[in-house]
């Protein structure tokens, strides 16, 4: 009996067993994008925000004094839509998979659960800086609309450690958003919960005094308001980011636990 050998012939490299290769993150946060813009309720969504927008610089431009008919006074009146609504972009993303019967594909592609989710994150916040830069752009517009036809003041001047404050107010609520939703992974009930909760604490604190100390420092949209002024100090950051671990890292560090041993049906 003799043994066949096999060799490879001089100059041809050795064969090497192949992998297929991970989707590229970039690829995934553009797909991740796409999908919170090509759904009827993403759609809707964004038109109720351009339509909230558009009716806060109307009021802004035919009812204040001309003396506030400025850049930053019809940016700021816009961008107030965005922080209440766009949240929900965040939350419809990261529910999305588990309500539309899309996780099985979605992490068979790509089965590493917490890179998805990254990539929900990041094409989250993307959008939601489109929309804010869209918010200036639209300021501009009407801020010259003011000054040729509203006798307003037209002032170009910007304060921007308030557009700053904007900028990172909308990001974190934005995050806050999606982590609701992968905490929760239903979006009427994440939806109800971001919205109520806050709402019932800020009640609380008003109605029992012994909860008005810790409410400064676990109550995120109080946390908010002098970042959106531009008025942050050493105390007000620290508010910020106790109220942040609470509100949004708490619920996002649940939501990456729940979503990475969650079953695929």
């Amino acid at each position: 009996m003799t043994a066949t050998t096999h060799t490879v012939p001089a100059g041809q490299p050795a064969a090497t067993r192949t992998a297929t290769a991970p989707v590229p993150f970039l690829r995934l946060a553009a797909v991740e994008l796409r999908k919170q813009v090509d759904t009827r309720a993403g759609l809707w969504l964004l038109a109720v925000i351009v339509l909230l927008s558009a009716g806060l610089i109307a009021l802004v431009l035919f009812t204040a004094d001309p003396a506030a008919r400025t850049w930053q006074e019809l940016t700021t009146a816009s961008s107030l839509a965005q922080l209440l609504l766009l949240p929900l972009i965040g939350i419809m993303a990261a529910t999305g998979e588990w309500s539309q019967r899309t996780a099985l594909t979605t992490f068979t592609l790509e089965p590493r659960r917490t890179r998805v989710n990254g990539a929900k994150l990041v094409s989250a916040l993307v959008l939601g800086l489109v929309v804010m830069v869209a918010a200036l752009v639209a300021g501009a517009v009407f801020n010259v609309v003011g000054l040729l036809w509203l006798d307003g003041n037209g002032s170009w001047s910007m304060e921007w450690s308030v557009l700053g404050g904007m900028f990172a107010a909308l990001l974190l609520l934005v995050t806050q958003g999606l982590a609701f939703g992968l905490a929760l992974l239903s979006t009427p009930v994440a939806i109800v919960a971001y919205l109520a909760l806050p709402t019932v604490w800020t009640l609380l604190t008003m109605l029992v005094s012994s909860l008005q100390e810790p409410a400064r420092w676990l109550n995120l949209d109080r946390a908010i308001e002098p970042l959106m002024a531009g008025q942050m100090t050493g105390t007000a950051w620290t508010e910020l980011a106790t109220s942040a671990s609470v509100w949004v890292l708490l619920p996002l560090a649940v939501g990456l636990w729940r979503t990475a041993r969650r079953d695929v049906a």
